[in-house]
C-alpha cells in the first residue's frame, strides 16, 4: 500500500493535470507537498505522470479503499450537510452517484452484511429524487445480481454528468484530498463527469445530474436545426378547393363569362378576393418557415376513406372553441365499472366515435360512444353485389344495424397483458402493444386482428400512429424505439440510445420526428429520415411516462413518475417550466387545439388544466370585463381570473419567456377514479377516462 506522502504525490499531480490550481496549491501548502518535478523517480514508474495518477487512483476505487467506501461517504455526506447554504445545494447531487459506486464497491468485495445496513442508513437521503433505482439497488446483493443488473451495467459503464460552479467544484475536490477520502476521489474521476461552469451555484431544481452522453455531446445535439413546422398537404388543400367551389369559381362567374376586359379584370380579382378571405378561414394547412417539405417522408398518396375523414377532421376544427386562462374546457368523464384493477391503458379514436381499453387478461374491449352502435362490414355477397355507383362511402360499405346496437367489441390475440393503444388517423384501424412482445393491427371494420408485428425481443411498453398514417413506432423494455410502416412485418429502423426502458413514444405532428421517453429519466427526439436523435432533453428526476406534441410541433411536454409535467421547447431543445401540482403518477397530457391549455390525468385522481399560453411568451392578459357580465373578476396580480364550479381560479402574472413554475389554472377530482386518459378532441371538447377503483384509501 502506498504511504501518505506517496498519496499526496499522486493527488498533487492528478491536480495539476485537470489544471485545478487552487486545489493544488492547497494541498502544496497543507501537506508541504512540492513540485512533481523533483519526483522523477515517481514518474518513472510508469509509462508517463498521467498514466500512473490514473492507474493508482483507479486503483484505490476497486481495492484497498474499497474497504473504507462507507466510512468516506458518511464523512463526504456530513460536511456536505454541514456546508454553506450557497453550495450545498450543487455539492448534494454529487451525494447519490458516490452512494451507489460505494454500495456497489461494497458488495464487490463481498461485504455484503455491510452494504446492507450502509443501505439502510443512507437510503432515505435519496428517496425524493431516486425511489425506483434504490428499489432496484437493494436488491443487487451479489457478484451474480451485479453482473444481470442493467442499473448496474449503466452506472457502471456511463459516466454520471454533473455540473458544478468552480466554486462548489474547488470545495469538493479540496475537501477530498484533505481528509484523505481516496475511495470517492477515484469515484469522482472514473465514474463522473464535471462540467464546471463560471458564475453563482445553481439551485436544487436545477442541479440534478443524469447518466449517459457527456454535456459536450448533448449541448451538440441539442443545437441541431430541426424542421419542426407543420407540413403542407397538397390533396387535402385540394379537396377543400373543390368542396369550397374554389376551383371554378372564375369560370362561373357571369361577368368573367361577359367578354368586357374591364368588367372580365374585376370580376377575376373579386373572385380571388373571395378565394383569398376562404382559404384564410381554414386550418392552417401551408408549409410553415421552418417545416418539412411534404416528400422529405415517404407516405402514400391520401386518398379515399382517409383523405374523406382528413376533410372531416378540418371541418371539425373550423368550429373548435377559443380556449384561454379566462375560458377553461368542458370536461367529459367516462369512468369504467367492474374492470377490477385490470385495465392498463385507454385511447378515443379522433372523430370521439370509439374508445379502448387494454387489459391485464391480454384482451382489448372497443366501446362505441355515439349510442348508434359499432358497425361492420356487409357480408361479402352484399358486397359483391353492390356497385361503384351504389357505392360512395365508407359508410355505404357498412352493415345495417338491425336490433339493439352493438355497443362493445373484444379483440383477442395478444398472449400477454395490453399496456398500449392507438387509433389509426383515418379511425379504421387501432394499433396495440404487449408484454407478449408484439404489436398487432386490427382493422375496426371487421375487427380482426390483420398483422402481427415481431421485433422486440421484450414487453412492448408503447406504440403510436404518425398523424397522417402509415407509419408507426413502438418502444420496449429492450430499450429500443423501432419505426414500422403497416406495409411491412419488420421495422423499418431501430432507434438506440436509451439507457433503460423505453415507456412512451409519440410522433411530431408533421411525422419528421418521434419522440420516446424512458426510464433512464429523459426524453429523445429522433429523426424519421435519418435515424439520428437530434434531442435529448433531461430535466425529469423519475420515469418519464407520458409525451405529447403541440399541434405547432415547437413544443412538446412530458410527465411521469416525478409528479411533475414539463415543457420543452423544440426549436432550442430547452426547458421553459415545470408545472408541479399532481400528488402521483402522471398518466396522461395532451395540449389544446390551439396550444394554450394544457390537460393532465394522474393516479392521484385529478385532471388538471395549465396555463401553456402565458409560458411560451405570451402574458396572462387582464381580464376587463364585467363581473356581473360572466361571472369572473378582472385578473390581477396573485388574484382571481375566474371561477369554476363556483370554486374561484387563481393566477399569478407572467413576464413572457417562461419561469420556473407553471400556472395550475384549474383542477377537476375524480372520487375513485385513477385518470388514465386526458385528450382533447377536434372542437376542443376535454375527454378523460378511468377506471372505477375499490381501494379504501383513495382520495375523494
Amino acid at each position: 500500500m502506498a504511504t501518505d506522502g506517496e498519496l499526496d504525490r499522486v493527488v498533487h499531480q492528478y491536480l495539476k493535470t485537470k489544471n485545478y490550481t487552487a486545489a493544488a496549491s492547497a494541498l502544496e501548502t497543507e501537506s508541504k507537498v512540492v513540485s512533481i518535478n523533483n519526483y522523477v523517480s515517481l514518474a518513472a514508474r510508469a509509462l508517463s505522470a498521467d498514466t500512473a495518477v490514473a492507474n493508482q487512483v483507479a486503483a484505490y476505487t476497486h481495492s484497498t479503499d474499497a474497504q473504507l467506501s462507507g466510512d468516506h461517504y458518511t464523512t463526504l455526506a456530513q460536511w456536505i450537510e454541514t456546508s454553506l447554504d450557497q453550495f450545498r445545494n450543487e455539492l448534494y447531487t454529487v451525494k447519490y452517484p458516490v452512494f451507489v459506486h460505494c454500495y456497489l464497491d461494497m458488495i464487490s468485495i463481498g461485504r455484503v452484511e455491510e452494504a446492507k445496513k450502509f443501505m439502510a442508513t443512507h437510503s432515505v437521503e435519496h428517496e425524493q429524487y431516486h425511489r425506483k433505482d434504490l428499489e432496484e439497488l437493494k436488491g443487487v446483493t451479489s457478484l451474480e445480481s451485479m453482473a444481470a443488473s442493467n442499473f448496474v451495467a449503466a452506472f457502471r459503464q456511463h459516466k454520471y454528468r454533473l455540473v458544478l460552479s468552480s466554486y462548489s467544484n474547488e470545495l469538493l475536490l479540496s475537501y477530498v484530498q484533505a481528509e484523505k477520502l481516496m475511495s470517492i476521489l477515484g469515484i469522482i474521476n472514473q465514474f463522473l463527469s464535471i462540467k464546471v461552469f463560471s458564475g453563482k451555484p445553481m439551485t436544487k431544481t436545477d442541479a440534478l445530474g443524469m447518466l449517459g452522453a457527456q454535456s459536450e455531446e448533448v449541448e451538440t445535439l441539442n443545437k441541431k436545426e430541426i424542421l419542426w413546422g407543420t407540413m403542407r398537404q397538397a390533396e387535402v388543400e385540394a379537396a377543400l378547393d373543390h368542396d369550397d367551389g374554389l376551383d371554378d369559381m372564375a369560370v362561373d362567374d357571369p361577368a368573367t363569362q361577359a367578354g368586357e376586359e374591364a368588367a372580365g379584370s374585376a370580376a377575376t380579382d373579386t373572385a380571388g378576393s373571395a378565394t383569398a378571405r376562404k382559404r384564410s378561414k381554414r386550418p392552417h394547412l401551408s408549409t410553415a418557415a421552418n417545416g418539412p417539405k411534404q416528400d422529405r417522408v415517404p407516405l402514400p398518396e391520401l386518398r379515399g376513406h382517409a383523405l374523406q375523414m382528413r376533410i372531416e377532421e378540418l371541418n371539425e376544427i373550423r368550429q373548435r372553441v377559443a380556449l384561454g386562462c379566462n375560458s377553461l374546457p368542458s370536461a367529459c368523464m367516462y369512468t369504467l365499472f367492474n374492470t377490477d384493477d385490470r385495465l392498463n391503458c385507454l385511447a378515443v379514436s379522433g372523430n370521439s366515435t370509439m374508445m379502448a381499453g387494454g387489459f391485464a387478461d391480454s384482451y382489448i374491449k372497443v366501446w362505441d360512444l355515439t349510442g348508434d352502435g359499432l358497425k361492420v362490414f356487409k357480408s361479402a355477397e352484399k358486397l359483391q353485389a353492390m356497385t361503384i355507383d351504389t357505392a360512395t362511402t365508407m359508410n355505404d360499405l357498412m352493415e345495417d344495424p338491425t336490433g339493439d346496437p352493438v355497443v362493445t367489441k373484444n379483440l383477442i390475440g395478444h398472449t400477454g397483458p395490453v399496456f398500449s393503444l392507438c387509433f389509426s388517423p383515418d379511425n379504421s384501424f387501432l394499433l396495440s402493444s404487449s408484454e407478449d412482445g408484439t404489436a398487432r393491427l386490427w382493422d375496426l371494420h371487421t375487427f380482426t386482428n390483420v398483422v402481427c408485428y415481431k421485433g422486440h425481443m421484450y414487453p412492448v411498453w408503447g406504440c403510436a400512429f404518425s398523424p397522417l398514417g402509415y407509419y408507426f413506432a413502438t418502444g420496449s423494455h429492450d430499450r429500443t424505439v423501432r419505426l414500422w410502416s403497416t406495409d411491412h412485418i419488420y421495422p423499418l429502423r431501430i432507434f438506440a440510445g436509451h439507457l433503460s426502458d423505453v415507456h412512451a413514444v409519440e410522433f411530431h405532428p408533421n411525422s419528421n420526428y418521434v419522440a420516446s421517453s424512458s426510464s433512464d429519466r429523459s426524453c429523445r427526439l429522433w429523426d424519421v429520415n435519418t435515424g439520428d436523435c437530434v434531442r435529448v432533453l433531461e430535466g425529469h428526476t423519475d420515469v418519464v411516462y407520458a409525451l405529447t406534441f403541440s399541434n405547432d410541433g415547437r413544443f412538446l411536454a412530458s410527465g411521469g413518475d416525478d409528479f411533475n409535467i414539463v415543457l420543452w421547447d423544440l426549436s432550442t431543445g430547452t426547458k421553459i417550466t415545470t408545472y408541479k401540482g399532481h400528488t402521483d403518477v402522471i398518466h396522461s397530457i395532451a395540449f389544446s387545439g390551439e396550444g394554450s391549455l394544457l390537460a393532465s390525468g394522474g393516479a392521484d385522481n385529478t385532471v388538471r388544466i395549465w396555463d401553456v399560453q402565458s409560458e411560451t411568451g405570451n402574458p396572462l392578459v387582464e381580464n376587463t370585463a364585467s363581473p356581473e357580465a360572466d361571472g369572473t373578476t378582472a385578473g390581477a396580480t396573485n388574484g382571481t381570473v375566474g371561477t369554476l364550479g363556483g370554486n374561484p381560479i387563481t393566477s399569478v402574472e407572467r413576464a413572457p419567456g417562461g419561469t420556473e413554475f407553471g400556472i395550475e389554472l384549474a383542477t377537476f377530482p375524480t372520487k375513485r377514479t385513477p385518470v388514465l386518459l386526458a385528450a382533447f378532441t377536434n372542437k376542443n371538447l376535454l375527454l378523460v377516462g378511468g377506471p372505477f377503483s375499490h381501494a379504501d384509501d383513495s382520495s375523494t
